[in-house]
């Protein structure tokens, strides 16, 4: 195994190939993939943290527009909840 990783640590002509760390090439691959996932899940929170925003947003201004009670507004606030758990059930 050792051997075939070293085929590919070096270029055709033996010498190493740019990008490999001679020291760790596992480890690098790791913490390179590690970033990577790390930079997408950050990405991907910040959206949808965006859509709530906007989804509150959304609530609050009908909520305003009907002129609803507390009490109306906490309905709606409850239903907006459900269709959110409902949808995330949809993913799993």
């Amino acid at each position: 195994m050792n051997n075939i990783i070293n085929k590919y640590r070096h270029g055709l002509a033996g010498l190493p190939v740019a990008g490999f760390d001679m020291a760790s090439v596992e480890g690098d691959y790791i913490a390179e993939l590690t970033l990577m996932l790390n930079s997408v899940r950050n990405e991907e929170r910040a959206n949808r943290a965006a859509v709530f925003a906007s989804r509150l947003e959304a609530i609050a201004s009908f909520i305003t527009k009907k002129e609803m009670t507390g009490i109306e507004a906490a309905e709606a606030l409850r239903d907006e909840a459900t269709r959110i758990q409902n949808e995330a059930g949809d993913f799993h």
